[in-house]
This record gives structure tokens, sequence and C-alpha cells, in this order.
């Protein structure tokens, strides 16, 4: 026998592919009905004979990203619902839920950008609904493209043919971008703009022991070569810092190779969260003493985990 609920999500459950999971699971249960954002979080009017299934799956299926809170279930006598399932435009309203922080690139995303076969190779703004800006690039709640910093971008056909494919993890992924419709990279000196590849020009910079701002989503981010006294040095008196410790960035590989890193600590630094871990330093770490001075430990982070670094 069918059953009709409307059910309130409280949580985390904006920016997280919520949406799009809870149609992936109506299709897969035989539910009817719709689900939306509106300013309270996720709110779904369903009809089903495995209702039961369907709530339970709400919560112990949800999205890597996404913290359930709470399911409210009113049991309805008699809805008017679409014979499929569908997802609706977002309502408006008091704000009453949480909004989801940034993540790191996920592996998935990852492999693209390294994949010279693949159309988002070398893009650095590669996102999907598990990873990502979300607080970063947000204006207002619910939690849609057009409230976001990314709605002076307009989807190229590639783009939006996967943000309407519920079949393809960026369905409904509201930062979605590539090389043709997205932001882009460039490379400043000297207040204007240099020709050539940023990236490898950012790592001259960074070779040649000078310092770089590299402006992200969430503001800028100094960075040097660790390994070089002079260049740590410089940074120091520029930013007023005698001995405040700095953060490392590198690949995990060389994160442990110059740190003691304990399998929860590895597990840490591959966190979505992608947060700055410290770590025991070790003999053998080759970087510059004036990253920590005085300090026994590291602080360090996995860049390759995560679009902006810390």
């Amino acid at each position: 026998m069918s059953q009709t609920c409307r059910i309130r999500v409280k949580g985390q459950v904006q920016g997280v592919g919520f949406r799009p999971f809870v149609w992936v699971l109506a299709q897969r249960l035989g539910m009817q009905g719709w689900v939306l954002n509106d300013a309270s979080g996720v709110l779904i009017e369903a009809r089903g004979a495995k209702m039961p299934a369907f709530l339970a799956a709400l919560k112990a299926e949800a999205p890597p990203l996404a913290r359930v809170d709470a399911l409210d279930v009113e049991s309805l006598q008699a809805a008017d619902l679409p014979v499929d399932f569908e997802i609706r435009a977002s309502a408006g309203g008091a704000v009453r839920t949480r909004v989801t922080p940034d993540a790191a690139t996920c592996p998935a995303c990852l492999a693209e950008i390294r994949d010279p076969s693949a159309r988002r190779f070398g893009y650095a703004f590669t996102n999907c609904t598990h990873c990502g800006p979300r607080f970063s690039i947000l204006r207002n709640l619910p939690y849609d493209r057009a409230q976001t910093t990314m709605a002076g971008f307009t989807m190229c056909s590639a783009c939006a043919a996967e943000y309407s494919d519920p079949a393809d993890r960026r369905f409904h992924a509201q930062p979605i971008a590539c090389p043709d419709c997205g932001p882009q990279l460039w490379f400043e000196r000297n207040g204007g703009t240099t020709e050539g590849d940023p990236i490898a020009l950012a790592v001259m910079a960074l070779q040649a022991g000078e310092i770089l701002a590299i402006k992200g989503i969430g503001g800028f981010h100094l960075a040097c070569d660790a390994r070089s006294d002079t260049a740590v040095a410089l940074l120091r008196s520029r930013k007023h810092r005698p001995t405040k410790p700095f953060a490392l960035m590198g690949t995990l590989d060389m994160i442990v190779a110059c740190c003691a890193v304990s399998p929860a600590e590895r597990s840490r630094l591959q966190d979505a969260a992608a947060p700055i871990v410290v770590l025991e330093r070790t003999e053998r770490d080759h970087l510059a003493p004036a990253v920590a001075p005085g300090y026994q430990r590291w602080a360090g982070c996995c860049p390759t985990r995560r679009c902006i670094t810390c």
C-alpha cells in the first residue's frame, strides 16, 4: 500500500548534491513526487509503497558532504503529485539552514585534471557535487547557481548536458565549469598580465625565490619555497612575522618525506575538509629552519586535495 509523506530534511543539505541524490533514490524505489531547496533545507513530497526504505536511505545513503540533522515526516491524506519524481525550482523564505563549507577536490575530479584526454585536463576550477567551493561563492540561500558568484558564467553545452543528466556526478552541481565557459587563471607581475602558462610561470617564480600572492575564491594566499632560507626570510620580513610558524604545502609524498605521519594524521590530510595538520618534524626534512623557528612540529597540508590551499 502506498504512503504519502511531506519530509523536511534539516542539516547540511544544500550544495552537497542532496536533491539529485533524492531523485536517484526515488527512481530506484519507484516513488512519485518532488524535491526542492528552500530557506529551511530540503523539502520533499513523495508517495510510494517503499516509503520506509526511502526514509531510511535519506540518512543512511546521504551524499559524502551531507550532514542530516533531522527528518521531520508528516503523513498526507492526499496530494497532487507528478506521475514521476521531479527536482523543482527552489523556494525562498527566512533562512534557517546550514551553509555548506568548501570541500577539497575529490579523487574523481583530480583524475580528470591529470588526464590529458579529459576536457578538464589541467583546469584549476574543476569540481562536482562531491567537492569544490560552496560557502566562498554563496551570496544568498537557497543554494542555486543564480545565488552564487558563478551566476555570471554561462554554462557551455557540454557542462549544461552534465548539469542536466541525473546519471552524472555533476547533476545540479552549481559551480560546474570547464575551460570553455568557466573562470580562468592568469599571472600578473608589476600590475600587468604576463603572457604564458600561469602555472608554469608561478613555478618559475617560486624556484627563483620569489613570493607569490595566489588569489583564490576565499582570499589571497602567500607562498614561497619552504626549502629556501632567503625566500622564507623575505616573507617573514614583508609580513612582519618574526617567529609565527608557517604552514607547509606539498603532495602527500612530499609531506611524508619530511614529517612523521601517523595513520590517523594521514587520514586527516586526505579528508574532504583538507585541514592543516600539525606534524612531528624529522631530521631529514631539508626545509628552511625559519619555516617554524624553535618548534619541533611542522604544520602541513596536502594541496593536491583542494582547489585553494591553506
